[in-house]
């Protein structure tokens, strides 16, 4: 990336999720990681790089104000300029992310958003689904699928579905985050979901997709792994032990 790259790329952060499948008294995002909570990693990533104007942390109404005192220690002058900025968490994970680019300044054109379960992102990835995304309009980190994949008949109360048939994973890939998108695009699929109450998405690409917009898939990496279980955030500890050993960048 050039030097003189503008500040022209809004992020949003959901932190609003409950995160229960862990099993812990608190939401995932905000468990201890290497020696600081799981969502830090990914809000000094995106503060560190220099293309970033603006990070929205969205956040349930009752997590905000705890949030707001353990951030003020380290992120304080940040908040205090406005480059950090809180929204509200919604009902459903994609009204949460539409608070926070509502939150975002007019003058950031590219929108990227990411899942903080996902802590172990690079500049890199940022640099490269920006890159899409400015090229085609939206676009999202994921990885071809390594496994052998079945398409399984509905399970019956007590048993385990059937196969019906095995899909060809040359064409199966599995999404990660950060996407990103130009704002344009975005707005249009707000506008457009409105219009669409049965229609419950699970990410901005999908979103995207719906609305006939086309989707960039941009190679990822398996340290994106996202932290869902106990099992996910073990790993996610071993991770970060390697990052400060020196022996992950």
């Amino acid at each position: 990336m050039a030097i003189d790259s503008p500040a022209d790329l809004g992020v949003v952060l959901p932190c609003a999720g409950s995160g229960t499948r862990v099993g812990a008294p608190r939401p995932k995002q905000f468990l201890e990681l290497g020696g600081r909570p799981v969502f830090h990693r990914s809000l000094s990533t995106f503060l560190g790089h220099p293309r970033v104007r603006k990070v929205v942390l969205v956040v349930a109404a009752q997590e905000e104000a705890q949030v707001r005192f353990e951030l003020g220690n380290g992120f304080g002058s940040l908040l205090a300029s406005g480059r950090l900025v809180f929204a509200q968490g919604g009902a459903e994970r994609w009204q949460s992310v539409r608070n926070g680019v509502a939150a975002l300044d007019k003058d950031c054109p590219l929108v990227a958003i990411h899942d903080v379960a996902r802590p172990f992102l690079n500049a890199t990835d940022i640099d490269a689904v920006v890159a899409a995304a400015t090229a085609d309009g939206a676009a999202t980190l994921a990885i071809p699928c390594p496994d052998t994949v079945k398409w399984a008949s509905e399970a019956i109360a007590g048993t385990t579905p059937l196969v019906e048939r095995t899909i060809d994973r040359s064409r199966i890939w599995l999404t990660q985050t950060p996407q990103a998108f130009r704002r344009e695009v975005l707005d249009d699929c707000y506008i457009k979901l409105a219009t669409r109450p049965d229609f419950t998405p699970t990410d901005e690409a999908g979103i995207a997709e719906a609305f006939g917009h086309p989707v960039r898939l941009v190679r990822g990496a398996e340290r994106l792994r996202k932290i869902t279980s106990a099992e996910d955030l073990e790993w996610a500890r071993w991770m970060a032990g390697r990052v400060v050993s020196g022996v992950l960048g």
